[in-house]
């Protein structure tokens, strides 16, 4: 059964499911929902999950498509679903009369004589979103998308984004009807353990909240509003799906659609003034809302023109703004707000000291085997680095690293007898986060230094990072493999080399060749982007890495294919918390992730500075946004944690239906201990088991660029636009203030060239004439 137009083919099983939804002119002819069939090639079982699947509750009775059968009408150019539960109906309609669209219809019928309660009311929309079981990457990069849901009460949409830019993906956009919010449930395969790589496989099945609860106990931000039904009354909700090139497209479709068009700031430091410029739609006021104590605060913002605002938050927090419109509808934006960001560092790194560090161990908690768990030593000497300098601090890691890290990851020391571990088997990867750690203890002077010489930490960095890119230094396939793969090394491999060569260090030649054959192994096979792939089989911690080290070479034209991935997993959405990359194996949700979200925020900047595109600036700095959500302690719509804590995940649905209790909530993998399986085997549900065990090395990578640097660049429309810096317009000039916690250089993007404006670091002006 199948209808197409000049756009879409599209066919549905007898069942009322949708199993094939192509772009006809889709050279890949990518099947943008998930099916029967590949849920069956993968051992997957929730079928009842699929596209056009749906549930509600009435008066506490439970309702389900997957357990009727449904009457189809079929037409040329549309579908007629009806789902008779006698009292009620539910009917859902797939339109292709439009050449450019499909429009989808969903609606309830009460066929009693008396009103009710929709309790909950949740349709299934399970696109593509698939990790395939296939070491074969193309198949992830074009028959793949990401979700990134964009929820307000009149003007919902959902970017489904494919994972490389260079074929077209889906914009979803709300037509009519209210969408409380975006749940999702995972499926998934892990053999991490088993000694197999690639590891991971998984679907995620996304759901419309369209009435009821979204299982969120502490977010107060999204509507639990469940509807009723008055007797014979219909409720109706209407979508439209078009064919985008981009996010900018995504954008203007959804203009074309009626959708207002917001700018507004990521993130706003408290007693700093933004803007707000809304276009598309004739404004009544801009109120923002916050959670003071118990209490949500509303306040009106200033109006300077009829369609531009003004605001400024005394408190941190999470505000929503909601704009009102004069025709009754309403669109909002999520912001973040944040104290000085420098206090945010100083703060965490004194509780890593003052709280974290086991002086019988000589080490910092919580244990753990992988080597992301150095990454917060590393932000301690990062931040002695570059803001006051405290040698308790630093001789808390040198000891750590001379006592403990050594002896935990080589056999009695020894460099080049890595200790298995893992059991069987060590992962090569572990030893990128060493070298770092290795590399900033040179950078100390010897007089800061403790237990060695600056000289002894930079042979020591350049001999585990030999270890971690020389696949001669190893005998099993698995590490030879793995020694091959890139990963956060690129953030500081090239300085590296180029100290040990000015001070005649090491094997520093064998070294830069084993590095130059790594980039030359990825050029030659870049048709099949194998670079994308780490123990998973398809992971941002694979194609970040892979673009940013081609781009800090110089391969110019060559990084493109790779940062076309990373483009395209950062997502853009009016929520802060829903703009970060891509990834959900932590979670099992789409989530925020913050080791990983920073590292590919790192790349993405990279990246911008190599191919001088604003995209990869703007993404950058939207994923660092969502990343610093996991140390903020002024959050207000999650489970507050203390003064220096950090909490390394944040899921994004709401429901997450895998664990409820996570439903837009952030959170450590430990959490996952009680459910078994993989988890149970790494983590314990002991107390000392603390959600911040593989953070820090992306605060590093923050500190690195944005902790320090600002930039502007004029849009297409010729306005300037600032990342991680406001811009203020005075008569003759503007004034440009950067968020930099340690600002240093304000740039400014100037016919593919970027310069640094003149000033402090901290303010800089531009002269009008």
């Amino acid at each position: 059964m199948s209808i197409k137009n000049k756009k879409f083919f599209l066919n549905i099983s007898n069942n009322g499911i949708i199993d094939q939804l192509i772009l006809r002119n889709d050279s890949k002819k990518m099947n943008w929902v998930l099916t029967e069939d590949y849920l069956k090639e993968a051992n997957f079982f929730s079928k009842d999950k699929l596209f056009g699947h749906f549930y509600f509750v009435i008066e506490d009775r439970l309702y389900k498509s997957s357990a009727v059968q449904p009457k189809i009408v079929q037409t040329e150019k549309e579908y007629i679903i009806n789902y008779n539960f006698d009292s009620y109906k539910v009917e859902v309609i797939y339109d292709l009369s439009k050449e450019e669209e499909l429009v989808w219809t969903i609606r309830v019928i009460n066929n009693r004589d008396i009103e009710v309660k929709l309790q909950h009311f949740g349709f299934w929309s399970s696109f593509a979103y698939a990790m395939y079981r296939d070491t074969n990457v193309l198949r992830n990069v074009y028959h793949s998308a990401a979700l990134f849901p964009s929820i307000s009460a009149d003007f919902t949409k959902i970017a489904v984004m494919r994972r490389t830019g260079k074929e077209a993906s889906l914009g979803v956009y709300q037509l009519k009807g209210k969408t409380n919010s975006v749940g999702s449930y995972c499926d998934f395969s892990n053999k991490f353990l088993e000694d197999v790589s690639p590891s991971l496989d998984g679907v995620m099945f996304h759901q419309l909240i369209l009435s009821g609860e979204h299982s969120s106990e502490q977010d107060w931000i999204y509507t639990e509003n469940q509807l009723t039904l008055l007797a014979g009354e219909t409720l109706e909700w209407v979508y439209g799906i078009k064919e985008i090139k981009d996010q900018e497209d995504f954008y203007e479709k959804s203009v074309a659609y009626g959708h207002p068009k917001i700018y507004a700031p990521y993130l706003v430091k408290t007693n700093q003034t933004f803007t707000i410029l809304i276009e598309n739609g004739v404004v009544d006021f801009v109120e923002s809302i916050s959670k003071e104590k118990d209490d949500l605060v509303k306040k009106a913002l200033e109006m300077l023109t009829p369609n531009t605002y003004n605001g400024v938050f005394e408190k941190a927090g999470e505000h929503k703004i909601v704009i009102h419109f004069l025709n009754g509808t309403s669109d909002q934006l999520i912001i973040n707000v944040m104290d000085d960001l420098k206090t945010v560092v100083r703060n965490r790194v004194n509780y890593l000291c003052e709280t974290a560090y086991n002086k019988e161990k000589k080490t910092f908690l919580p244990l753990s085997n992988q080597g992301e768990s150095i990454g917060k030593m590393s932000l301690i000497l990062k931040k002695n680095l570059i803001d006051t300098m405290d040698k308790e601090q630093v001789f808390k890691v040198e000891e750590s690293a001379n006592l403990y890290v050594k002896q935990k990851w080589f056999e009695n020391g020894d460099f080049e007898q890595p200790k298995k571990v893992y059991g069987n088997f060590y992962r090569v990867m572990d030893f990128e986060y060493i070298g770092h750690l290795f590399f900033l203890l040179s950078q100390f002077s010897e007089s800061q230094l403790t237990m060695q010489t600056p000289e002894t930490y930079l042979l020591w960095a350049s001999k585990v990072v030999d270890l971690r890119i020389n696949p001669e230094l190893h005998t099993d396939m698995r590490e030879k493999e793995e020694s091959e793969m890139l990963g956060v090394f690129f953030l500081y491999i090239n300085e590296l080399l180029e100290v040990l060569e000015e001070k005649k260090i090491g094997d520093y030649k064998k070294l830069a060749k084993l590095w130059e054959n790594n980039l030359f192994k990825i050029l030659e096979e870049k048709t099949s982007l194998p670079a994308a792939m780490t123990e998973h089989y398809y992971d941002n911690a694979g194609f970040g890495p892979a673009a940013a080290s081609l781009a800090n070479a110089g391969y110019i034209e060559e990084c493109k294919s790779y940062g076309e991935l990373v483009l395209a997993n950062i997502g853009f959405s009016n929520d802060f918390r829903a703009q970060n990359p891509d990834r959900w194996w932590e979670a099992l949700a789409y989530m925020i992730h913050s080791l990983w979200g920073g590292i590919t925020a790192a790349a993405a900047l990279d990246l911008f500075l190599t191919l001088k595109d604003p995209l990869y600036l703007e993404a950058s700095y939207r994923a660092f946004v969502g990343v610093l959500y996991c140390y903020d302690t002024c959050a207000t719509a999650v489970t507050p944690i203390k003064i220096g804590e950090a909490v390394s995940s944040y899921a994004v649905a709401s429901p997450h239906y895998n664990r409820l209790d996570l439903s837009k909530e952030r959170f450590g993998q430990e959490t996952f201990a009680r459910d078994g399986g993989l988890f149970a085997k790494i983590f314990s549900e002991e107390p000392n088991q603390t959600s911040d065990w593989d953070m820090g090395e992306e605060l590093v990578a923050y500190l690195e660029c944005f902790g320090q640097s600002a930039y502007c660049y004029y849009d297409k429309n010729r306005r300037l636009q600032g990342v991680n810096c406001s811009i203020i317009f005075e008569e003759e000039r503007i004034k440009i203030v950067s968020m930099a916690p340690y600002p240093k250089h304000i740039y400014i993007l100037k016919e593919s060239k970027l310069e640094r404006i003149e000033g402090d670091g901290s303010v800089a002006y531009i002269n009008l004439k």
